[in-house]
């Protein structure tokens, strides 16, 4: 497993070689590299197979439904992005929603042409997503440690603003494109709406109703439904058929990297090796760090953050009390430290990753600088927010 560790840094430096030096498509790219590092890290050939069509599979489903959607959105109807202040406010809402990937891909439009606001607002997306309920990073782990959704709402909302404040003065802060609101944008407002809704529906105390009711909300909240909803609106409010623009497939590429990027997560998913490295980050003298560390260490290693915040909730929630968190305030703290080590480090192993760098067109090397390095930031500086938070109460 540790084995499986080393390899991933090679992986990431083979895969930055293959597209920037070769020319390699990236979804390719990954898929020579998934291989490559299957056989390496000891796997069968039917262990990689399998695990690489799932998370493909899932990643397609998921989110690939939505970049299509967000692409075809742009191409009908929108053709400058949001002003500033607006790209900031629809990241931290989309934040707010079901899936970070899902939110960013409806997103496209409105970083187009401002690459600098196009990262701003991911990383706006990522720091909401991680630590602010009805997201269901933030509800899980709430879950998981008992939390009070009231008491982590109270810390965990302004940390999250000043940190993704922070973010946007590091990346956006410079951007000069001019951005344009107009009615066109309820294409993507209201799909990003919904994914809000499913993440009220599916909370465990679902304040939209059991049943029937519940089942609405999240069923009308599927990636389907929103591409076809998405898409739709684009269409009547554009006020003409454009059949030209629907035949287009500019979209197809990002598609299948996101796809392939998933695929990536679930055979490093397969290796157990994140869970393994983040064992070690449990120790009770590292206080609110340890929960911190230990959802960065799986985010990092496998690429999806829910199961970075369960992995790393359930290791530590029996610790609590060593930890000197076992308390009403400690336990909302140490949920929202993991939401917070959940967003660090976003690469290549997640299709987040990819969206946002197609966005910000910016080749991989330059993505892995500005992305990782920004969710990074921002995670970090979530931590100290929230263990000033600590030493004050």
């Amino acid at each position: 497993m540790i084995l499986a560790a080393l390899l991933l840094p090679v992986a990431i430096g083979a895969l930055v070689l293959l597209i920037q030096r070769f020319g390699v498509p990236v979804f390719l790219g990954l898929m020579a590299v998934v291989a490559g590092y299957g056989i390496a890290a000891d796997m069968t050939f039917q262990s990689i197979g399998k695990a690489f069509g799932l998370g493909f599979a899932t990643a397609l489903e998921q989110a690939g439904l939505l970049v299509m959607a967000g692409a075809l959105v742009g191409a009908l109807l929108i053709r400058q992005p949001l002003p500033g202040p607006a790209a900031a406010a629809a990241g931290a809402l989309s934040g707010l929603g079901g899936s970070a990937a899902g939110g960013l891909a409806l997103l496209q439009p409105a970083g187009d042409g401002a690459p600098r606001r196009a990262i701003g607002m991911a990383l706006a997306l990522l720091i909401v997503h991680g630590l602010v309920a009805p997201s269901p990073l933030a509800v899980a782990s709430a879950s998981v440690f008992n939390a009070d959704i009231r008491t982590m709402l109270w810390i965990a909302v302004p940390v999250a603003a000043i940190s993704a404040a922070v973010g946007w003065f590091l990346i956006a802060g410079r951007e000069t494109a001019r951005g344009v609101l107009s009615l066109g944008w309820l294409a993507i407002a209201i799909p990003v709406g919904l994914l809000i809704v499913q993440s009220i529906a599916q909370m465990p105390t679902e304040p939209l109703g059991k049943g029937g009711a519940r089942e609405f909300y999240t069923g009308i909240s599927r990636p389907l439904m929103l591409a076809v909803l998405a898409i739709a609106l684009a269409l009547l409010l554009s006020r003409r058929w454009q059949p030209d623009v629907l035949a287009d497939m500019r979209w197809a590429p990002l598609l299948l990297t996101v796809a392939a990027a998933g695929g990536f997560a679930r055979v490093l998913d397969e290796t157990g090796m994140a869970e393994l490295l983040a064992e070690r980050a449990l120790d009770a003298r590292l206080g609110l760090l340890a929960p911190f560390l230990a959802a960065a260490i799986v985010k990092t290693m496998q690429g999806n953050s829910l199961s970075a915040v369960l992995t790393a909730s359930g290791m530590i929630e029996p610790m609590l009390p060593a930890l000197g968190l076992d308390s009403a305030t400690g336990r909302a703290l140490a949920a929202a430290s993991v939401g917070a080590g959940s967003i660090a480090i976003c690469h290549v192993n997640d299709p987040f990753f990819w969206i946002a760098a197609h966005m910000a067109n910016l080749p991989p090397l330059a993505a892995l600088r500005v992305i990782a390095l920004g969710s990074l930031a921002v995670s970090v500086t979530a931590l100290l927010l929230l263990s000033a938070v600590r030493l004050a109460l």
